[in-house]
């Protein structure tokens, strides 16, 4: 058969999946049909291929063989087309079916409607005489005679089997099976099934729950039922080879399917971060279990870890309770500005300290430097010490998630000059390294007890019972996590980093880190003790002679003495409040920043000492909520209501009422823990400093830009030979 296209006129022929097609009529936009079957209907022209065939065979093939048909073998395809015409000679007496294209002596006795016989005697006349062409035929009998044919007689038995599959299929009907078999593309079935599956295909991206391949099946074919198409051609074995293939393109479970769909608007280059101070955060549910000691039973915890891009160093890493709040990813941020040493003795390991006091000092063996130093070991030995670098962030990377879009946190960036880059809605691929970096922490979770797999699937059945397996307090799964970041994670070489002009080298983070920091010069933020403080919410109270007074919560402070009747607009115009720093986790104390000597100072709450309890703002309002149920301030004094609140308090600790107040109230448990640790850590650095009699801290009064000295009253050289002079901290405020 010949490629070459030839015009299509009347009379010309037409192969087509029904069999043989005479052109009777040439019309605007296509060509009226006369069909072997006896129907007449117009094809449009987009639906006709014209081809030279020979031997007066098809002149043009019909769109519905393509490209099924041209894939086949000749010795196939020939051998299809001579049962065709036995068929069609036998049912209507010519060749092709069709009067119009009828062969020289056509219609012979006794086939066709005409001479009156059944179509079982028409098809065991037609046996005789392809037998006896058969016999003539050297080309079948030396295939007899080679023993490739078992003999040269067709049965009559076999031409009605070739009826019937003509009926049924046409002409597709009439293909041997095991001549294709192992050769045919998808493209041969339908292409309304082929499209509606393909679509079915594409819903599944993460959303939606994977069913099995019968259900997939089930829908298209009841779609395309609904589209009116009531006889597709579906081959039972492609069609199951077709919807397997792209069932499983889509991906063997959900997570793979997200991870499928998100390509198409994934990146494909590596973020250029150069910087070490672009950073990126994110959080996670542990994959671990902790004990929750207030009610001793298991609980879930969420990760956060904010990273350097550009090194891969790990800045900081919390365990929050689930429904982290814009406060706690603000601490991860106060991490990142500080850094952190820990000390590795014999099989002791120490939890990591805050060494950024600017002075060099020595917190229960943790050494304290000034000035730009390496924090790579010298030795590759465990034991030692092991740094957190800190850094100044310039800008932050996220996801779209409530608590990095909130208030606090965009205003506690905005205060620091970070640069917030969040990624799109529903694309964590915008965030590849954090997403990465939470792989990173299966070697950690895997090393303690509780461990719960990635997914249920992967669960054992006694993980979260304390009596089969002891589990990490949350306190205790951060320092868990913390030790693994400095004796595993920043001692591995990571291969996501490179150095320009040195391919090959195998580098640690903190190598990376090191390399960076030589070329940028000083990355870490001005450290103060009371740098927590800038990043808790700020609350405007008005003092009395009682103390200020927030949410029926009374606090008082022997500092607050001068500050009881303020004259308007000394802090701001409208009135005589004063700003407070409140922490949420933990409300039995305000403080307050005394604006002469830029020291903060603890306010605490009047009845602290009569509870024993975590005191956070969920307590707390649920204990106000249940005040207010009983009458409120209508019926009781400011005294009762105070007693009232420390006996709600109590029962509430004691006594709670359902699984989502246990759950809060374990929430609150762990963010006040954290609380303390965070200002015991502010505390204790205030305590070293004074410790040094002449040595404390003392700002610069010097406007900022302007030369301090470098040399502190008592003439000890504080700063190193690269460090810069110490800024004026109330300007940062």
């Amino acid at each position: 058969m010949s490629g070459a296209s030839v015009p299509i006129t009347v009379g010309a022929r037409i192969l087509t999946a029904d069999g043989y097609a005479v052109v009777t009529d040439l019309e605007r936009h296509g060509v009226r049909l006369c069909f072997s079957t006896g129907e007449d209907r117009s094809v449009t022209y987009s639906q006709l291929q014209a081809r030279a065939v020979g031997q007066d065979g098809a002149q043009a093939l019909h769109s519905s063989l393509f490209p099924w048909w041209t894939q086949l073998e000749e010795a196939v395809r020939l051998e299809a087309l001579f049962k065709q015409e036995c068929v069609l000679e036998a049912r209507t007496g010519f060749r092709y079916g069709l009067r119009e294209l009828a062969q020289p002596g056509e219609p012979f006795h006794p086939f066709g409607d005409d001479f009156g016989l059944s179509l079982a005697a028409r098809y065991r006349a037609m046996s005789k005489v392809i037998t006896f062409e058969r016999s003539v035929d050297r080309a079948v009998m030396r295939r007899v005679y080679d023993g490739e044919l078992a003999g040269h007689r067709i049965a009559a038995r076999t031409m009605q089997r070739w009826d019937s599959l003509w009926v049924s299929g046409g002409l597709r009907g009439l293909v041997d099976g095991r001549a294709i078999k192992g050769r045919q593309a998808f493209d041969i079935i339908d292409a309304d099934f082929r499209r509606i599956a393909l679509e079915k295909f594409a819903e599944y991206d993460g959303s939606k729950s994977r069913p099995n391949l019968q259900e997939i099946e089930r829908q298209v074919r009841v779609a395309l039922k609904n589209e009116g198409v009531t006889d597709p051609y579906l081959p039972d074995r492609i069609t199951q080879e077709f919807l397997s293939h792209h069932w499983r393109a889509t991906g063997s479970s959900v997570r793979a399917q997200r991870s499928k769909s998100l390509r198409r608007v994934a990146g494909h280059q590596s973020y250029p971060a150069q910087h070490p101070s672009e950073l990126a955060t994110d959080l996670t549910m542990a994959n671990n279990f902790v004990l929750d000691p207030l009610r001793e039973r298991a609980i879930n915890v969420e990760v956060g870890v904010i990273h350097s891009i550009a090194t891969r160093v790990i800045h900081g890493i919390r365990v929050f309770p689930r429904g982290a709040r814009g406060i706690d990813v603000g601490l991860l941020v106060y991490d990142a500005m500080r850094q952190f040493a820990m000390v590795v003795d014999g099989t002791t390991i120490d939890d990591f300290r805050w060494c950024g006091i600017p002075e060099s000092l020595d917190l229960d063996g943790n050494p304290v430097h000034i000035g730009r130093r390496p924090t790579v070991k010298r030795d590759l030995t465990i034991q030692g010490v092991h740094y957190l670098p800190g850094v100044a962030p310039t800008s932050l990377r996220s996801d779209h998630g409530s608590i990095f879009v909130g208030e606090h946190f965009r205003a506690l960036l905005d205060q620091f000059g970070i640069e917030l880059r969040l990624s799109r809605g529903k694309k964590p691929t915008d965030n590849p390294h954090s997403e990465r970096k939470m792989e990173d922490l299966e070697r950690a979770y895997q090393q303690v007890p509780g461990y719960k797999g990635r997914s249920i699937h992967q669960r054992g059945r006694f993980i979260g019972i304390e009596a089969d397996e002891p589990l990490l307090t949350a306190e205790e799964l951060e320092r868990h996590f913390r030790r693994w970041v400095a004796v595993d994670y920043h001692r591995m070489p990571h291969d996501g980093l490179a150095l320009p002009g040195a391919p090959g080298i195998r580098l640690t983070p903190l190598e990376m880190h090191d390399a960076l920091a030589d070329a940028t010069g000083r990355i870490l933020v001005p450290q103060h003790p009371d740098l927590l403080y800038q990043f808790l919410p700020t609350i405007w109270l008005t003092p009395g002679h009682a103390g200020v007074e927030h949410k029926n919560l009374t606090y008082d402070a022997p500092v607050l003495g001068d500050f009881r009747s303020v004259r308007k607009g000394t802090f701001r115009e409208r009135d005589s409040a004063i700003p407070f720093h409140t922490d949420p986790r933990d409300l039995t104390r305000l403080w307050f920043r005394h604006p002469e000597t830029d020291r903060i100072h603890e306010i605490p709450w009047k009845a602290r000492h009569l509870i024993h309890a975590p005191l956070g703002d969920v307590v707390r309002d649920r204990a106000l909520a249940r005040i207010k149920e009983r009458g409120g301030n209508r019926s009781i004094n400011k005294t009762r209501i105070m007693r009232q609140i420390i006996d709600e308090i109590g029962e509430l600790t004691t006594a709670p009422a359902t699984d989502e107040w246990r759950n809060k109230l374990a929430a609150a448990q762990l963010r006040w823990e954290q609380s303390q640790r965070d200002h015991a850590d502010v505390a204790e650095a205030h305590r070293v400093l004074e410790a040094g009699g002449s040595n404390v801290l003392r700002l610069p009064a010097a406007p900022r830009g302007d030369p301090v000295d470098p040399v502190d009253a008592t003439g000890a050289d504080l700063l190193g030979p690269d460090d810069e002079p110490w800024p004026d901290y109330r300007q940062m405020v």
